[in-house]
Order: C-alpha cells, then sequence, then structure tokens
C-alpha cells in the first residue's frame, strides 16, 4: 500500500494503524513523488493526505484515475476537511472513500479490507475478460477457416470438371496426326495454351485454401473483384452466367487482408451464381465506385429468383441456408459480415422475391479518392 503524506508523523500513525493487517507499505511526501511511485511500480491501494504542498490530494486522484485507466486500484482520501462540498469534489476525482482526521484503527482496517476486496474482484473480472476475448478469437478463427474450407470444398467438383476438359484438350492434341510444321506448331500452341491454363487453375486454388494471414494492407479492391471474377471463370462456377464487372477508372483501396477480401467477394458471387443457376438468362454484376464522406461501395447483383422477407431476417445467422443438405454450411454470409465490420464497414441486402438480390458493401476508404466513371 502507498501512504502519501507530507506530514512524517501522520504518515507514521497510518502506517502503525495499518500493521495489523501485514502488507507491506510504502511512502511518498507529495503528489509528485505519489505519481512516480505508482508510475514504477503499482500498488495495490493508496491512502491520499487531501491538504498537501503542490498537487493536493484531489489532483494527484484525478491524475492518478486518469493514468490508470482500465486497471483499477482503490483510493482513500484522508483530511481534516469535513464539508459535504470536499467529500463530493473527492468522489468526483475518483476516491473511492473518504475519512477523517484523526483517523480510526479499525475503521481504517475495516474499509482497506473491504476496497481490497473489491480491487481483488476487479481483477478476477478483468482476467475472465482476457479469456473470453482469446476464446472469441479463436472461434472467430475456427469459423474463418471453417467456411474457407467449405468453399474449397465447394470448388472441388468444378476443379475436377475443369481438369477432366483440360485433359480431353491435351489428349485429343496429342492423338491429332502432325505431318507439316504448321500442324505441330498448332498443336504446340494448344498446349502451351492448356498449361498455362492448368497453372491459372493451380494458382486460383492456391489463393482459394491459402491459410495464412497475409497481414492487413492497402489493396485495390478494382483488383480483387477482378480477380474472384476470374477465379470463378478458372473453376467453372460462373461459366453459365453472364458476369459483368462495373469499375471506375481510378483505384478504390482499402485496408484490408487480401486473403480476407477475396474471401468475401467469393462468398458473394458465388451465393449469386446459386441463385442465378436455373434462370433462363443468367446474368451477375459485380462492381465498386468511390462514395462520399471517404467511403467506397461494392456490390454483388444478381437476377435470381429473390429473398421472401422471412429468408432476409435470417441470412446472417450461423449455419442457417436454404440451400440443399450438403450443399452449404450456412458460414459464408456470417463471415461476410464479421469481415467488412473488421475493416469498420457495413452490409445491406436489398431483395424481393422475383426481383433478384443485391448485396452492397459499405467500406471506409484507405485514402481520399474521387468518384470516377463506370467502365
Amino acid at each position: 500500500m502507498l501512504i502519501t503524506d507530507d506530514d512524517t508523523a501522520s504518515r507514521n500513525t497510518v502506517a502503525a494503524l495499518l500493521s495489523p493487517t501485514g502488507h507491506s507499505i510504502r511512502f511518498a511526501a507529495n503528489g509528485e513523488e505519489a505519481l512516480a511511485s505508482v508510475e514504477r511500480e503499482p500498488p495495490d491501494l493508496v491512502l491520499l493526505d487531501v491538504m498537501m504542498p503542490g498537487l493536493d490530494g484531489f489532483e494527484v486522484c484525478r491524475r492518478l484515475r486518469s493514468r490508470l485507466g482500465a486497471d483499477y486500484i482503490p483510493i482513500i482520501l484522508i483530511t481534516a476537511l469535513d464539508g459535504r462540498s470536499d467529500i463530493v469534489r473527492g468522489l468526483e476525482a475518483g476516491a473511492d472513500d473518504f475519512l477523517h482526521k484523526p483517523v480510526h484503527g479499525a475503521e481504517l482496517r475495516a474499509r482497506v479490507t473491504n476496497l481490497l476486496k473489491v480491487r481483488d474482484y476487479h481483477q478476477l473480472v478483468a482476467s475472465e475478460r482476457d479469456r473470453a476475448l482469446a476464446m472469441v478469437d479463436e472461434l472467430r478463427q475456427q469459423l474463418l477457416r471453417a467456411d474457407r474450407l467449405a468453399t474449397l470444398g465447394t470448388f472441388a467438383a468444378g476443379v475436377s470438371h475443369e481438369l477432366n476438359n483440360i485433359a480431353q484438350v491435351m489428349r485429343g492434341a496429342l492423338e491429332a496426326p502432325a505431318t507439316t510444321t504448321e500442324e505441330i506448331l498448332n498443336i504446340r500452341d494448344i498446349l502451351m495454351h492448356v498449361g498455362g491454363h492448368i497453372t491459372e487453375l493451380a494458382r486460383t486454388i492456391l489463393n482459394i485454401s491459402r491459410p495464412k494471414d497475409s497481414g492487413v494492407l492497402e489493396l485495390d479492391l478494382c483488383r480483387t473483384l477482378d480477380e474472384v471474377r476470374s477465379m470463378l471463370r478458372l473453376t467453372g462456377r460462373t461459366r453459365h452466367a453472364i458476369v459483368d464487372l462495373v469499375m471506375p477508372e481510378q483505384a478504390c483501396l482499402i485496408r484490408a487482408n487480401k486473403v480476407h477480401a477475396q474471401q468475401v467477394f467469393l462468398n458473394l458471387l458465388s451465393n449469386a451464381a446459386d441463385a442465378v443457376a436455373d434462370r433462363r438468362e443468367p446474368r451477375i454484376e459485380i462492381g465498386v465506385r468511390a462514395a462520399p464522406e471517404g467511403r467506397i461501395e461494392a456490390w454483388v447483383q444478381d437476377n435470381g429468383a429473390g429473398m421472401p422477407e422471412e429468408v432476409l431476417t435470417r441470412i446472417f445467422e450461423p449455419f442457417f441456408t436454404t440451400k440443399p443438405t450438403g450443399a452449404g454450411t450456412g458460414l459464408g454470409l456470417p463471415v461476410v459480415r464479421q469481415l467488412v465490420e473488421s475493416w469498420g464497414g457495413s452490409i445491406r441486402v436489398q431483395s424481393q422475391p422475383g426481383s433478384g438480390t443485391r448485396m452492397v458493401l459499405d467500406i471506409p476508404a484507405a485514402t481520399p479518392t474521387a468518384a470516377g466513371s463506370a467502365t
């Protein structure tokens, strides 16, 4: 415990009264010493005389509360003042208790014991809070990993189909008779194209399944949308639909993890692809533009069947899905909202039965941007 008083006799008296408690005690002769002592090694409790030269007890108490922040240390003001306004002033400064001189030993020890119990409770709550936050973060990471694995599993069938197509092209090229230089070069061009396609397909799968966090960086959302569109086209997920990309001429920069940004739009565009799978003229629009007040707006819109109100109210619930058993985990949209909100953004949904669905993301821009024309 720290006893602060400019009078040596008063300090020794309070220390003697507290000696039966067995606590370690150190002293400060003025407010500046008290602040320095707490800075070096925070005590479990502070006893402050109010009337001191330089910084009085009220000011020391106020500064201690400001510096300690969430770290709770009980403070008892001890003074000869007995006005109600002085008590109110002390409590407003952050004191936990107020004792008048001459201090009664039993009362002092009882108040100190009670406040130390309060400190123990604060420390317990802080410890449990830290454990809870760590658990929430771990669950969040598990949710992200589960969604990424689900996304990868969804693409597995598409990749298998794509590899089968590639194999047929290679087999056809290798089995075709080539008797002239032109025919040989033509087969060579086909095989080079197939090799490039396989390389791009492998890179796409690595991007989708990459487990490591690449950190929070400035990234161009225009480029991310283009990459995601290419990923889904290569894996065959959007081969049945027309996918329009609407982008401004200038970059739209946000601060986000690249893998997480890809994960957000892979989910949204995959959902849109599923929504238009049975439409006669399936069409999806993905876009991004600069918005007022330093914001970026991105969207994914489809001309699918749309959603009724009872579905709209639940789409962000974990594990809720309207897809057939085995076709969806119900994690995609909850993860999307969690990631977008971690960027300081928000997501809203516009959908009506028969009118398609539009997912709109509002995200803070990393740098000031001006609105540009769509291309």
